[in-house]
């Protein structure tokens, strides 16, 4: 259906998800005077020809609108894309099509992709979030230093559980679960580990039961670790710390005025090439299987942030770069003179200003800013499990399946740089840009909400009615949700041919294909949303920006 209409219904018969998104991407986003302040006059004047199609029932079995909240971000980035076209090449307005199933795909795209696809090939393809076949090191070595997946136990530190006062915990592992493991008293590797998941699960609901709610936050906080008491919406919102964020849209812009740093567009070779320049330690951890999916159309060193030499490495990348982006925990980067502050200030004497931003989890204002988190804690501590529990008839919280607070988090932040490219054009400076898992899961709480009953009853049903408890995380729900996906009525909604493309990555996969989910918008040819380095696992190039943008290998 295409969303020409103004009214969506509210049972199963007559709800449109093309048009409750239009609705969303109107109400959610262009009249919100959280967001609409900081959007250039042709998105408010809807310059841009959105125009949203899709099926009328939703896919995923989740009672949050997730396909209306991507498909109304994806159609804010591509109005910036196309103010930017206009300004920046005179170009007149254009029409834009965001197909609501496949910008479905996009929210768990890291689950969808194939290695070398074609009949007897080697068809590497994701088992769950955080791992694949094991034939992938062959092309991105594992990074898994702390064994994290090294078995069933150390996996299940990442989890809901139920403690002692009756309230329930999201614990969340990271990256090395041993610490999460000891803070509630089991071992760091289980005496016989077993593949039986309700069995290896009975040890951590037992030490769970014995701590009080309250008690492990305080040594979850203490330790350094991410975790975090579910709570329901009402209680996120009301309280102090959801309060102290509650003035923040998907974003917050601060500009920083410089007279040095004067109106300017970005170099023209690099507005052709959209590549950036992820970095990591060579002793810090990482996802394989991740970065299959999400290293596309980028270039990745290795710095150590302990070494003079990589620390004026990384100060020589930042000066030559029109944005930097960080997620690590708040502070981390500042220790080594990276910092928001120390970012702006040693591109102060340069003529362009520099665009920072940083993400986190909780947000940056309230007595929480300063904690670590992921999306599952994202989705935990701002009510969205508790009511994804409740639909499916179990007064719990359970993780809602897919990252989506990830994916789009990062469409906002996105969006935000394409804003702050746009204002430094205009007006010069540098600019700041904060962003959180939590400012995007309070947007999708106050301004896109949940399905009808009937709505979200009628997907649930085509899956077969699923329902998970709090201990199953989105190991198990997320891989057993893509298999119906791939049997049921839904998948032939959105698993469709046309939602995937074949890409090349010779400096890692030589001549095999990788099959993913493609780009969300249909731009009818104006723009060719394409990458042009492919994929690769960490410090596979040297550190410094090549003359050449289309160079697919980075060398000294």
């Amino acid at each position: 259906m295409t969303a020409t209409e103004t009214i969506v219904g509210n049972d199963a018969d007559t709800y449109s998800v093309p048009v409750a998104a239009n609705q969303v991407y109107d109400k959610g986003i262009i009249s919100n005077p959280l967001i609409a302040k900081d959007l250039p006059a042709e998105v408010l004047k809807k310059s841009t020809g959105i125009i949203f199609t899709g099926s009328d029932s939703p896919s995923l079995p989740v009672n949050w609108r997730l396909a209306e909240a991507v498909s109304s971000l994806k159609a804010l980035e591509a109005a910036l894309v196309d103010v930017i076209l206009q300004r920046r090449y005179g170009l007149e307005p254009h029409r834009v099509t965001i197909n609501t199933d496949h910008a479905s795909l996009f929210i768990f795209s890291t689950l969808l992709w194939t290695i070398d696809p074609s009949e007897g090939g080697e068809n590497i393809s994701p088992n769950s979030l955080r791992q694949a076949n094991a034939n992938l090191f062959k092309y991105f070595p594992s990074c898994d230093k702390h064994r994290m997946n090294a078995s069933t136990h150390r996996n299940l530190a990442t989890n809901i559980y139920k403690c002692a006062d009756g309230r329930f915990f999201q614990a969340h592992g990271s990256l090395n679960p041993t610490p999460t493991l000891l803070n509630v008293g089991l071992k760091a590797e289980a005496d016989e580990d077993t593949n039986v998941y309700e069995d290896a699960v009975k040890p951590f609901n037992e030490a769970f039961a014995k701590i009080d709610s309250q008690a492990l936050q305080q040594i979850t906080d203490e330790t350094r670790q991410a975790g975090t008491i579910c709570y329901t919406a009402d209680e996120f919102l009301n309280s102090k710390h959801g309060k102290a964020n509650a003035h923040i849209g998907l974003w917050e812009i601060r500009e920083t005025a410089n007279k040095l740093q004067q109106p300017c567009w970005w170099e023209t070779p690099k507005c052709q090439s959209g590549v950036s320049r992820p970095l990591a330690a060579p002793h810090l951890p990482d996802v394989a299987s991740l970065q299959a999916d999400l290293s596309w159309g980028k270039w990745n060193c290795s710095i150590d942030l302990r070494e003079e030499s990589g620390r004026q490495k990384l100060k020589q990348l930042i000066q030559e770069a029109d944005v930097v982006v960080q997620g690590y925990r708040p502070g981390t980067l500042d220790k080594y003179g990276f910092g928001e502050g120390d970012v702006i200030k040693m591109c102060e004497n340069r003529s362009k200003g520099i665009i920072h931003v940083r993400e986190n989890s909780y947000g940056w204002h309230g007595p929480w800013k300063d904690r670590s988190g992921w999306q599952q804690i994202a989705d935990a501590h701002t009510g969205l499990s508790y009511s994804f529990g409740q639909a499916m008839g179990v007064d719990e919280p359970v993780t809602p399946i897919f990252p989506h607070s990830d994916y789009c988090s990062g469409v906002a932040g996105s969006c935000a740089v394409l804003i702050s490219l746009l204002r430094r054009a205009e007006r010069g400076g540098s600019y700041c840009i904060d962003l959180s898992l939590n400012y995007y899961s309070t947007w999708l709480i106050r301004s896109v909400g949940t399905y009808p009953a009937q709505v979200f009853d009628k997907v649930w049903a085509e899956h077969g009615r699923p329902v998970y408890r709090y201990w199953h995380n989105n190991g198990i729900s997320a891989p057993e949700t893509v298999k119906r996906l791939k049997s049921g009525p839904a998948g032939k909604r959105i698993l469709r041919p046309e939602f995937f493309e074949d890409r090349q990555s010779p400096s890692v996969l030589g001549g095999k294909v990788f099959r993913a989910v493609k780009g969300v918008a249909d731009w009818g040819g104006v723009v060719d949303l394409r990458y042009n380095v492919g994929t690769r696992g960490n410090g596979m190039d040297a550190a410094r920006w090549p003359e050449d943008l289309m160079q697919e290998v980075v060398t000294e």
